[in-house]
């Protein structure tokens, strides 16, 4: 069975997952995923239907939250990889011959 992502709706925002946290705002797409309290945009457009928004066919709206999701998680790796990639870097001496 795939797993259940949780999802939490208030108005027009509607937060996906813990930790990453994809924030959709529903009613002018500027969304974000929130990662140990720091805020990197997610461009990419989001789109619920009513219907799902409302609880109606529950596996679509599942199946969407975990798409979108894994989406904003591979964002937010990536983002941490490079921060690691930075950090590393400029600590690293390079010998000039």
């Amino acid at each position: 069975m795939a797993e259940h992502i949780r999802t939490t709706r208030r108005g027009d925002e509607l937060r996906i997952g813990v930790s990453p946290q994809l924030v959709v705002d529903l009613k002018n797409q500027k969304n974000y995923i929130e990662v140990e309290g720091i805020k990197i945009p997610y461009k990419k457009e989001v789109h619920f239907s009513d219907d799902l928004l409302a609880g109606k066919r529950k596996n679509v709206y599942q199946t969407a939250v975990r798409y979108y999701y894994r989406q904003a998680c591979d964002v937010a790796e990536g983002m941490e990889a490079a921060v690691k990639y930075r950090k590393r870097a400029n600590f690293t001496v390079r010998e000039i011959s």
